[in-house]
């Protein structure tokens, strides 16, 4: 076993009167990877803070077992000074602590995805995603021998969360994290340290291994309290039955006292396996609490025809190109994810398909049958005045005393409690009205979702309850997340943005992931030239589209000469096309 770093002894950690958790004990170990889990609110970020030597713990004691043990530290809200720049935070870092030289500042800088160019923009100019990335760089510069990270995969698109999962495997030190990326605790995580208000719990294995062992101790529990209740059940018949021979022989005795003597003896009997089932009962376990499943019954609406949405030639462009003559369409009941990198056009695309924007070029049908429902990362339409019940019962005209039941059950499996639902909606954490806006959509008459980053402000127990809901929605879902879990767990279709085309893989997330994978095995090979080489089939109604596009573009090429301005870029897309369509039949 590798030797202890440090160790967390009775930990506590109270705000006046409200206490966040206590009786917090676990050690970390010289190359241990651990994920620190548990509901939002419970204390994981203030816990990390107080190992960091940033907060400091009511009771107990955080001991380093080396004094010379140092501990590097990336927060969830990351502040650095607008006005320098990626390269003067690195170089200053670097003369602060001493040692490292301007190279390895450098490398820090590539190492997260930063370009020369890049390193001299304005942390003002910079998205989230990359103020994550210049932290991450700050703090690998000096190799830290524990490393904690607060949520170190917020704002990070799939391309830096692959690279952060590397460097977080081939770390030489211990690393300590939070993060409600599934995904990335799956790849990364060897343990996991389960957080409530009063102790922790460990599993050894990733987050999937863990949810696994949980579902395992719950069927556990659950057989044992049923045990325990049968044999309950079973004194208690007897006791009753002890009572009752006890009263007839008392009754019967009169005044012979052989016979009282028996009936009092008997009673006292009784009486001992009284004593020995209240004994009984204080040792027994609690019934655990079972989750409540998802339904939908006479929530979903049908009809939008088979086709919901068509794209032909679809380009768009701002002051920038976001992509270009792409084909894609979604059918009715398709679960799709929408991937990109940063900036790709990701809720741009989102916004054609709701005619909140048009096209520069080509075309965009959505079957007028649809009733679309759409929840953006802003949560705009939430009355703060209303109760949490009169907000999700607003968005039907008709509330019965069995659609409020239908409701106040439904809020029950996204984990609202009795009391909650009465709370007001202005008094709700981030979280906890996304949840709300996620409810209002899927039991309204809708038979499309379009969803961008839904679970954002989740904790991980409300992520689930979200794909399981997803994965149950008879509908059709279109979706933008960076939560690779989701994507895998309910996504039949990505469309990805990828060298300004939007291509579509009938495979899934895992389609698409394998497709990354091998790009980046082959850096050398041509973007454009990769994408003609690994097309994914295509389904029916995308070949028809394609073959009617081909039809349209042989027409207009049989109509024009080649000293026409236009004929070699049509000549062009006829081609492409045509290869599409020949790899397409190709085994």
């Amino acid at each position: 076993m590798s030797r202890p770093l440090l160790q967390a002894n009775r930990l506590s950690k109270s705000y006046g009167f409200r206490e966040i958790f206590n009786n917090i004990s676990f050690v970390l170990r010289e190359g241990d990877r651990v994920a620190l889990v548990g509901p939002n609110g419970v204390g994981k970020s203030t816990l990390i803070k107080i190992l960091a030597g940033k907060e400091n713990a009511t009771s107990g004691t955080v001991k380093f077992f080396d004094n010379t043990s140092t501990v590097g530290y990336v927060p969830q809200d990351i502040d650095f000074d607008p006005t320098v720049t990626p390269w003067d935070v690195l170089t200053d870092e670097r003369f602060r602590l001493g040692s490292p030289s301007l190279s390895e500042a450098a490398e820090a800088l590539s190492r997260f995805g930063f370009t020369d160019a890049d390193s001299e923009l304005l942390i003002s100019n910079l998205s989230g995603g990359e103020k994550t990335r210049l932290s991450l760089a700050r703090v690998w510069l000096f190799r830290p021998d524990i490393l904690l990270l607060d949520e170190p995969t917020n704002y990070l698109d799939h391309a830096a969360l692959d690279r952060l999962e590397d460097i977080v495997r081939g770390y030489p030190g211990t690393i300590l994290l939070v993060s409600h990326d599934r995904y990335f605790l799956d790849r990364t995580d060897e343990r996991i340290i389960e957080l409530s208000p009063h102790g922790v719990v460990e599993y050894r294995g990733n987050y999937t291994v863990y949810r696994e062992m949980k579902e395992k101790d719950f069927a556990s529990h659950l057989a044992r309290y049923e045990k325990e209740q049968k044999e309950i059940r079973r004194i208690q018949v007897a006791i009753d039955r002890q009572k009752r021979w006890a009263e007839k022989a008392h009754r019967d005795a009169g005044t012979h006292d052989f016979y009282r003597r028996k009936a009092k003896e008997a009673a006292q009997r009784a009486k001992g396996v009284v004593s020995r089932l209240e004994a009984f009962k204080k040792t027994s376990v609690s019934k655990p609490k079972q989750e409540k499943a998802i339904t939908f019954d006479g929530f979903q609406g049908e009809g939008g025809g088979r086709v919901i949405v068509t794209a032909d030639g679809l380009t768009k462009a701002f002051d920038k190109l976001l992509f270009k003559a792409s084909d894609f369409s979604v059918q009715r009941g398709d679960k799709v994810g929408i991937v990109g990198a940063n900036g790709s056009g990701k809720t741009t695309l989102l916004k054609l398909i709701l005619g909140h924007e048009l096209p520069s070029e080509g075309t965009i049908w959505v079957s007028p049958g649809v009733r679309i429902g759409y929840m953006d990362q802003q949560l705009e339409n939430l009355d703060p005045k209303a109760s949490v019940l009169e907000e999700v019962l607003s968005s039907f005209e008709n509330q019965s005393p069995e659609l409020v039941t239908k409701v106040r059950t439904m809020l029950g499996c996204f984990l609202f409690t009795p009391d909650d639902v009465d709370k007001s909606m202005e008094v709700l954490s981030p979280g906890e009205k996304k949840r709300v806006a996620l409810i209002k959509l899927l039991m309204s008459n809708l038979n499309v979702l379009v969803l961008d980053e839904p679970t954002e402000h989740l904790d991980l127990l409300s992520r689930e309850k979200l794909e399981e809901a997803l994965v149950s929605y008879g509908g059709t879902v279109i979706l933008v997340s960076h939560d690779r879990y989701l994507l895998k767990k309910v996504c039949t279709k990505v469309l990805s943005i990828e060298n300004q085309t939007i291509r579509t893989y009938l495979g899934g997330f895992e389609e698409y992931h394998e497709s990354r994978k091998a790009k980046d095995r082959h850096p050398t090979v041509d973007g454009a030239k990769w994408d003609q080489e690994a097309s994914p089939k295509l389904c029916t109604e995308e070949r028809l589209l394609l073959e009617t596009k081909l039809a349209r573009l042989n027409s207009q090429l049989s109509m024009m000469t080649k000293g026409d301005p236009d004929y070699q870029d049509i000549e062009k897309e006829f081609f492409e096309i045509a290869g599409r369509l020949r790899r397409n039949h190709e085994p």
